[in-house]
């Protein structure tokens, strides 16, 4: 919208107020006492020098032919030199009217252009505040993607964690299964030991049943040889400690294969209960994700 302009009466005013204090109505100084643009103040001048009426000249007392003489003179000048004078205005206020017309114009323009940029630097203002919320969003959108990378990195180091913890449970396994299985041979060996020790015994029995038996036969002797029985005693009494000896080593064989297969038994059952806890606690760990193919044929030990 444009802007108001100065009026023809204010510029009037303002001119005739410079000629009441003897200065000349020039545009300048009627501008610096109404305001206005060049061009409008231009125009109200003009018209304000047209409505006001010429100064009358007067003549001093001459000669009737003298007079007549000059005033021919001067009307014949002064018709030639306002014609002149009266062209060079018209043209002067022609072109003066173009002037202010285009002048109008322009500040029209001006106007219009001014408030464009008015509307331009509103616009810009928002965008620039739309450009700030959008860099803080884009901002707050690379912290969160970066708070999920850090998570992200955190998960697979757990992940790595958990398959190193399951690689070292599996080799306990291996080695609590080995064990098992050494203390499996050992008690399998004490088994056969007890009934080495057994089968021992039996034959150290049947040896004392015949020792028995030859004690009887030579107490049947020596009833029946008097002679003999200094000799047959010493043999009972040496068979008798031959026998106890016997049965002594049995015994002790047989406590000690009974106490090495208790010991083994319990260890074997101690390692039984160590086994099922560390199945239990592997169970219990999340699953590792599944490997790709080719990191289990890199892993897969070559034959």
């Amino acid at each position: 919208m444009a802007r108001p302009g100065v009026t023809y009466e204010q510029v009037a005013a303002a001119a005739d107020a410079l000629l009441a204090q003897g200065r000349q109505p020039t545009i300048k100084a009627v501008r610096e006492a109404s305001g206005g643009s060049p061009n409008t103040v231009h125009k109200h001048l003009t018209a304000w020098r047209a409505s006001r009426p010429q100064a009358q000249v007067t003549a001093r007392e001459l000669p009737a032919r003298i007079i007549a003489a000059i005033n021919e003179e001067i009307e014949q000048a002064t018709a030639e030199a306002r014609a002149a004078l009266e062209e060079q205005l018209v043209q002067a206020q022609a072109e003066a009217a173009e002037l202010a017309t285009a002048g109008e114009v322009l500040e029209i323009q001006l106007a219009d252009l001014s408030e464009q940029m008015a509307e331009i630097a509103t616009e810009r203002d928002m965008l620039a505040g739309k450009a700030g919320e959008q860099a803080a969003e884009i901002e707050k959108q690379r912290e969160q993607i970066k708070r999920e990378q850090e998570a992200a990195e955190a998960a697979r180091v757990d992940l790595a964690t958990a398959r190193v913890k399951i690689e070292q449970t599996d080799a306990r396994l291996l080695e609590q299964a080995t064990e098992l299985d050494r203390l499996r041979a050992m008690l399998e060996k004490s088994d056969q030991a007890r009934q080495e020790a057994a089968q021992s015994a039996a034959v150290l029995a049947a040896k004392l049943e015949a020792s028995q038996a030859r004690c009887v036969e030579q107490e049947a002797r020596a009833e029946r040889a008097g002679q003999a029985q200094a000799k047959a005693e010493a043999e009972r009494d040496q068979a008798r400690q031959s026998i106890e000896t016997a049965r002594d080593q049995a015994r002790q064989s047989i406590d000690a294969a009974t106490v090495a297969a208790a010991a083994a038994r319990e260890e074997a059952a101690t390692l039984r209960g160590q086994v099922e806890g560390l199945k239990l606690s592997s169970i219990a760990q999340p699953a590792p994700a599944p490997e790709p193919v080719e990191a289990k044929a890199a892993a897969k030990p070559k034959k």
